[in-house]
């Protein structure tokens, strides 16, 4: 066979790299931030005015803190899955795991 398969037959992965582990991270980073962004604006208008300032700030750090700890256990995993797909064309839309 030629191109991006291997003897198998089955298409070849990228390899699971730092590039990879920052593109996984900025996936986890817009998932968990836009479910957070979601919480804020219901939570929002409920808020006292004191405790606004810490609500919002953990709504920034927690999903950054989540992003971190799901894209570090996902590469301790050395798994190829549907979430390692998607980040790659996260970051290049018109580009698969495949290059094409």
């Amino acid at each position: 066979m030629h191109g991006n398969h291997d003897h198998a037959g089955a298409p070849k992965r990228p390899a699971m790299n730092a590039r990879h582990g920052f593109r996984l991270f900025m996936l986890n980073a817009v998932l968990y931030g836009a479910c957070a962004a979601f919480a804020g604006l219901i939570v929002g208008d409920d808020l006292p005015t004191e405790a606004q300032g810490k609500v919002i700030l953990a709504f920034a750090v927690v999903p950054l803190v989540l992003a971190v700890v799901s894209t570090f256990a996902h590469m301790k995993a050395h798994r190829w899955t549907s979430v390692d797909d998607m980040a790659e064309r996260f970051s290049h839309p018109h580009q698969g795991p495949r290059g094409g």
